[in-house]
């Protein structure tokens, strides 16, 4: 079941997914979460509490380790991949080295979604995979300015237990068989 689009459902809306005049090259954490288009479960399934990540899942983890060596003052401080999204918490410009402003959230996530759709297209031709329908990622990705020591460790909790408390999931919709 395909989920609404503001663009085509009602005409002349738009949702500002990002804060209004907020800098995201502003050092800090940020939670961000990034949906598969349509919600279909091909990044992975699981079972009994237990993730068994696709060759697309497993490409994605991999893409997501390595954002720190892409962009210099990115730390990944946790990250989930989900059969139908992924969830990261991502540090910019954190440790007392990094220059700040030096790279912004909006950059980052560009270059996650771009590159793992290219990793994908190049899985299918030279490994099989099965093919996405129409597109890899939904558009946007939904973020969190994280504020303060307190929002961070349950972030991180939520993160860590993401996997566990799959049915619970807001993106949880059953498996969906999207081949």
């Amino acid at each position: 079941m395909p989920f609404p689009n503001r663009r085509t459902d009602r005409p002349g809306t738009t949702r500002r997914l990002r804060l209004k005049d907020y800098d995201y090259s502003t050092p800090g954490y940020y939670f961000v979460t990034i949906c598969a288009h349509d919600r279909l479960h091909y990044l992975g399934s699981i079972a009994h509490d237990v993730l068994s990540p696709t060759p697309v899942g497993s490409m994605i983890g991999k893409t997501i380790e390595d954002c720190q060596s892409r962009f210099p003052t990115v730390s990944i401080d946790s990250s989930v991949v989900m059969p139908n999204h992924v969830h990261l918490l991502i540090g910019l410009a954190i440790r007392l080295n990094d220059q700040p402003h030096a790279d912004n959230l909006i950059d980052i996530v560009h270059w996650l979604k771009s590159t793992t759709h290219q990793r994908y297209r190049e899985g299918i031709r030279k490994h099989g995979w099965t093919p996405y329908s129409r597109m890899v990622w939904q558009e946007g990705y939904h973020d969190h300015i994280v504020r303060n020591d307190q929002e961070l460790e349950t972030l991180r909790a939520y993160i860590a237990s993401n996997v566990e408390r799959w049915g619970e999931d807001e993106f949880y919709d059953g498996y969906v068989d999207w081949r």
